[in-house]
C-alpha cells in the first residue's frame, strides 16, 4: 500500500489532468467503434471535443509506427500507378488488416486502463475510507462533547448544586 498524503491543489489538477486523459481515451474509442460500425448504426452527431483530438492522434500514431499516415498512404497512390483487380482487393485486404491491428492495440489499452483504476481502487480506496471515516469518528467526538457540555452539563449542575442544597439543609 502507498502511503498516501492529503490532497493538494497539485494532486487536485493531477486527478483532473488523468479524468480528462481517462475521457479523451474513451471518446477516441467510442469514435473508433462509431466509425467501424455500418453507416445506419452510427450515431446522429459526433461530439464535438475541439483540442482533445490532437493529444489522442499523437499518442494512437506513437503507439504503432507501423500503420500508415493518410499522407503516406496517398503518395504511395500517386505514384504508382493503378493495380489490377486483384492487386486491389489484396491492398483493401491490408486496409482492414491495419484496422484490426489498430482496433486490437485500442482494445489492450482500454483492458489495461481498467485493469489499471481497479486495482489501483483495491488497494487505495481501503486507506481513503480510513482515512476519511477516521476524520468523521474524530470531528463527531469532538462535536458530541461540545454539546455535551453546552447542553447536559448545566443540567447535571443544577441537579448536583440542588442535592448539595438539600443535604446541607
Amino acid at each position: 500500500m502507498n502511503a498516501w498524503s492529503p490532497r493538494d491543489e497539485n494532486s487536485d489538477a493531477e486527478l483532473e489532468l488523468a479524468d480528462s486523459l481517462i475521457g479523451k481515451a474513451d471518446a477516441l474509442l467510442r469514435r473508433h467503434h462509431a466509425t467501424n460500425a455500418p453507416p445506419a448504426a452510427m450515431p446522429a452527431e459526433t461530439p464535438d471535443d475541439g483540442d482533445e483530438l490532437p493529444i489522442l492522434t499523437d499518442v494512437v500514431l506513437d503507439f504503432d509506427e507501423n500503420i500508415p499516415l493518410l499522407s503516406e498512404v496517398a503518395q504511395l497512390q500517386q505514384n504508382t500507378p493503378s493495380p489490377a483487380p486483384a492487386a486491389a482487393a489484396n491492398q483493401a485486404g491490408l486496409s482492414i488488416q491495419d484496422r484490426a491491428v489498430l482496433v486490437e492495440h485500442l482494445v489492450e489499452i482500454d483492458t489495461l486502463i481498467a485493469h489499471e483504476v481497479e486495482t489501483w481502487l483495491s488497494n487505495e480506496l481501503p486507506q481513503l475510507l480510513s482515512r476519511e471515516l477516521d476524520k468523521l469518528n474524530e470531528r463527531l467526538r469532538i462535536e458530541t462533547l461540545a454539546h455535551l457540555r453546552a447542553t447536559l452539563l448545566p443540567t447535571l449542575s443544577a441537579h448536583i448544586a440542588s442535592r448539595l442544597d438539600d443535604i446541607e439543609r
